[in-house]
């Protein structure tokens, strides 16, 4: 055992995480790890990233952002992702549509080695990471016990890998959805041959992962069968957290009129869910047909993309800006139905494994819950078997409308998904008993590695 643990409950974890956890934000996996390493000494964290950084003093007592000089031909790397963003920022329809014939043969074949490199999972095959000598004297400074990685792609698969093995460290493997499963596929980019040699590397690269970890980690109780399955290894279930304490604290926010029925829903709204928000208006309308009086309110975790997906289109449907994570929960409290949808399209069956990060805080908000989406996604078998939310696994505004009028109508109703929720938050989602079971499995694994700087 490393004698600095004798006297220390918390091991110095190193993070390989490719966003930064800051101090502060509403993307998801930094609420995820924040709320993990919550109890942490502050300087018993240190993080590898790549992006993410807004700027603020970060939740980590020390940070290494990956450079040129972390990367196989970095410099080259760096200068085409800079020319990409540039680009993707300078984006306009119409002046592609009014370019010469020369330009937009340029333009085409510079979209066809873009789809090569980055959807075929070129580019990672091509600028693998390396630990250099600078990333080694920054690692080696803070001593770490332990190597924490999830995964997301070839790059931060290897990295932790790369680190444990040259460290003599134990490693934690915490992958929150099925990214190896579908990163990469051939049926899904278009460009079988690149793409069949980073799947073949993605797959190697995670199964080593899920080999080189003593603990293993999953998101959801789906995983945990289709990971034992998959890589005949045990991974232990640790969902995300809250505490009801937090939420009973905040008095609630209404932006509704007392005698309206207000629906909230949050979330990235992205070209799966956005359009399901106009089956939302559809519904309400047919309510309010019905003589309800109803409103909806959308709190958008990022910018939605301007479109005419939503907007002046929509009758009962409205956009405010997404709240602070206190400020979420406060709104949330005061809605009167939470609406969480998910997708109905083709690539549902890259979602069964997933679950949303914001159920758990919808079950903790005490209001009733309508799931809306293809009953194979992980959120929808979730709700369905453990009757936290009412599903809707059928697409159409009559059967959501249906759904949300039950709720409206029948207190009894209201009552029993509210009850369901409260018991599965506290079974599955108690964040105490989450970061307890974390922080005991991680030094567990340093003892028995007796895992010394």
């Amino acid at each position: 055992m490393p004698d600095d643990l004798e006297t220390s409950e918390y091991p110095r974890m190193l993070v390989v995480a490719i966003g930064r956890i800051n101090a502060a934000d509403t993307v998801n996996n930094g609420l995820l790890l924040r709320n993990l390493f919550g109890q942490w000494p502050r300087e018993n964290l240190a993080q590898i990233y790549s992006s993410g950084d807004n700027g603020d003093e970060g939740f980590c007592g020390r940070y290494y952002r990956l450079s040129p000089v972390d990367r196989r031909f970095g410099k080259l790397f760096y200068r085409l992702k800079a020319e990409a963003q540039k680009e993707a920022a300078e984006a306009n329809p119409a002046v592609a549509a009014s370019a010469g014939g020369s330009t937009r043969r340029f333009a085409f074949v510079r979209n066809w080695a873009t789809r090569w490199l980055i959807d075929g999972g070129g580019y990672e095959l091509l600028f693998r990471p390396r630990l250099s000598s600078s990333m080694l004297d920054w690692v080696k400074g803070f001593e770490p016990h332990i190597v924490f990685a999830q995964g997301y792609n070839l790059a931060f698969t290897w990295l932790p890998l790369l680190l444990a093995e040259r460290l003599g460290l134990p490693l934690a493997y915490y992958p929150t959805d099925d990214w190896p499963q579908n990163r990469y596929r051939a049926d899904a980019v278009g460009l079988p041959p690149i793409a069949r040699f980073a799947r073949q590397a993605v797959l190697r690269a995670s199964g080593q992962l899920v080999e080189r970890a003593t603990v293993r980690l999953a998101f959801n109780p789906y995983m945990c069968a289709e990971y034992l399955r998959r890589y005949q290894k045990e991974f232990a279930l640790l969902m995300h957290g809250d505490e009801f304490g937090r939420f009973e604290a905040i008095p609630p926010t209404r932006l509704a009129k007392p005698d309206e029925c207000w629906i909230v829903a949050t979330g990235d709204f992205d070209r799966h869910r956005l359009p399901l928000l106009e089956d939302l208006d559809a519904a309400c309308e047919i309510l309010h047909r019905k003589g309800f009086k109803i409103r909806a309110t959308v709190f958008p975790a990022r910018r939605l993309v301007e479109s005419n997906s939503h907007g002046s289109g929509l009758r009962h449907v409205r956009f405010e800006a997404c709240p602070s994570h206190a400020g979420l929960a406060s709104v949330l409290r005061g809605a009167d139905i939470l609406f969480l949808p998910e997708r109905f399209d083709e690539t549902v069956k890259t979602i069964c494994l997933s679950v949303s990060s914001k159920a758990h805080l919808f079950m903790f908000s005490g209001r009733p819950i309508v799931v809306y989406s293809d009953g194979r996604a992980g959120v929808a078998r979730y709700a369905w078997e453990e009757g936290w939310g009412a599903l809707v696994d059928h697409r159409g505004a009559d059967h959501l409308a249906g759904a949300l009028e039950r709720i409206i109508t029948d207190n009894s109703e209201r009552l029993r998904l509210a009850a369901a929720a409260r018991r599965v938050a506290e079974a599955n989602h108690n964040l105490p008993r989450i970061q307890s079971a974390f922080r005991d499995a991680l030094c567990t694994a340093v003892h028995q590695a007796g895992a010394a700087p």
